[in-house]
């Protein structure tokens, strides 16, 4: 008996070290996570095209020219800069670029205002940012404006001549009869800028 219970626990050991013999490989896995950045106009028109027809056109500006809709998408926080020449064309001089001006309102989940994800000082006619040759910042980060389209998405509202906020204070009749320019068709190209922060 104590032979047949000495074989059986030889087996027994020899058994369980099979079941226990294991051979390790590892794989060495990286994730790499890199910046994105990107600005993409997504509706409205690439040409804004004010067309001064009547008095009140050259008197009061036009109000809404346009709208540019844009999506931003961005892994950090960022701000947005907006910039152009003046106004070239027609016979006289050049149309200064703070006769066009733009506000900015929020049609994502990212809202803007004070305490909130966006910030600007442009955000209705009567605040809007007269261009000029110089970049100026027209959203800007709040509390926290890093990602996807669905949450930064924007219309930039276009006017022109409306001498609102730091638009060009004389109307464009004015600077007309100041011999500025003339009439005529002039062009510039209004650069947005995205930088991330």
């Amino acid at each position: 008996m104590k032979k047949f219970t000495f074989i059986l626990v030889i087996a027994f050991l020899t058994q369980t070290g099979t079941l226990f013999a294991q051979d390790i490989e590892t794989v060495t896995f990286n994730a790499i996570l890199e910046e994105v950045l990107n600005l993409n106009i997504t509706g409205g028109t690439n040409t804004q095209t004010a067309t001064f027809a009547s008095p009140d056109n050259y008197n009061l500006g036009i109000d809404a020219v346009g709208t540019t809709t844009i999506t931003v998408e961005s892994t950090t926080d960022w701000y947005l800069d907006i910039s152009a020449p003046d106004l070239v064309g027609g016979t006289g001089g050049d149309i200064p670029i703070n006769n066009v001006g733009v506000w900015v309102a929020n049609t994502g989940a990212h809202q803007i205002g004070p305490g909130l994800e966006c910030t600007s000082a442009f955000t209705s006619l009567a605040t809007s940012c007269g261009i000029t040759n110089a970049v100026q910042t027209i959203i800007d980060n709040g509390t926290g404006n890093a990602g996807d389209a669905s949450d930064n998405a924007f219309n930039v509202n276009w006017t022109m001549g409306t001498m609102n906020n730091t638009m060009n204070g004389l109307s464009i009749f004015d600077q007309l009869a100041n011999g500025d320019f003339t009439t005529g068709t002039y062009v510039t190209t209004v650069s947005l800028t995205l930088t991330a922060l």
